[in-house]
């Protein structure tokens, strides 16, 4: 059996949705379990899901799977945000990936239901990687040497088609070992959102693979994203946490006080169809103009339209683009 845990917050259909489309697309027996953290949404769920669990409070999505996991069964733990869909065979996929010397396995992340724009590889924010990030801060030419090897780490991530052993993984889907789970402790509940999943895969002693072939849709920040000024400062809070447990606190305090808005072009804002001129290209596509993260798209026509669930799941919130020449693909 495999458990699908889905911590709901205020996205009751989503939810509902991710539910059916896994029992759809699942071959192996599925228990599926469901954290109400929005606590107003139970009574809708109860018909899709297994089990609804309702916590006194909302426990943060760290606090939710813990509290979750309680109540699962299976061998395998799926933790799932509400907003996917599971495509054929995934679930399965990513289960059949697990074995004794491997913890977790992670599909690929796709934006569209067509599952032509593919979401970024997760990063494990490292003390070199933020220092990494600062300097790019301060320095044009750093940003700019640290932009170009992002985007190759994109591209060769992009291009991956075999598992593949990673070192973080997105934390929208992952599939878990409950063994595994348990003897690392679960998630830590300081992050009540955002770098839970990369604090709990640092903590692992097995491995982590990505599954390219195990496919799922994800519209990304669709719960934290309904309050923008609270996603952002539960990101700061949470990176600050996570900056203290595994860089220190001095080092933690000096990368912060460095650190800098950094200063660059303003980059095309999408508003309609994209033009592509020349072959063996990416298009890039991300909600902020540095470029820090970005969905990737590998144009056929000349002429790109962005999907309208891409469209909807943004509402009124600004995206750029970019047209990147493929590197060795």
């Amino acid at each position: 059996m495999i458990s699908l845990l889905i911590i709901n917050y205020r996205s009751a259909a989503l939810a509902a949705d991710a539910i059916r489309s896994a029992r759809l697309t699942t071959s192996t027996p599925l228990q599926v379990v469901v954290v109400d953290n929005g606590l107003d949404e139970a009574g809708s769920l109860r018909d899709v899901a297994d089990t609804v669990i309702t916590p006194m409070a909302n426990l943060g999505y760290a606090g939710g799977i813990n509290l979750g996991r309680r109540s699962c069964e299976g061998e395998t733990i799926v933790v799932s945000n509400p907003d996917v869909i599971f495509h054929d065979g995934a679930i399965d996929q990513l289960n059949d990936a697990l074995d004794k010397k491997t913890a977790v396995a992670g599909p690929a992340l796709y934006w569209d239901n067509a599952c032509e724009w593919i979401l970024p590889p997760a990063d494990l924010n490292t003390t070199w990687r933020k220092f990494d990030e600062v300097l790019a801060s301060r320095s044009r030419n750093w940003f700019e040497q640290r932009d170009q090897r992002r985007t190759r780490e994109r591209q060769k991530f992009w291009s991956l088609e075999k598992t593949t052993r990673v070192r973080g993984l997105s934390g929208a889907v992952m599939a878990i070992r409950a063994a595994d789970f348990d003897e690392a402790g679960g998630f830590d509940e300081r992050f009540r959102l955002y770098f839970e999943e990369i604090d709990f895969l640092r903590r692992l002693t097995k491995r982590i693979v990505y599954v390219p072939a195990a496919k799922c849709r994800h519209l990304y920040n669709q719960s934290a994203g309904q309050d923008t000024a609270a996603a952002g400062s539960n990101y700061a809070r949470s990176e600050h946490l996570y900056l203290e447990k595994w860089s220190g606190p001095i080092a933690t305090q000096l990368l912060e006080r460095l650190e800098r808005v950094p200063q660059v072009d303003e980059p095309c804002r999408l508003d309609g169809p994209i033009s592509v001129e020349r072959e063996h290209v990416v298009i890039e596509v991300s909600p902020l103009p540095t470029f820090a993260t970005a969905a990737g798209h590998f144009p056929r026509t000349s002429v790109v339209e962005l999907p309208a669930e891409i469209r909807q799941s943004v509402r009124d919130q600004p995206l750029y683009y970019r047209i990147v020449d493929t590197i060795g693909l």
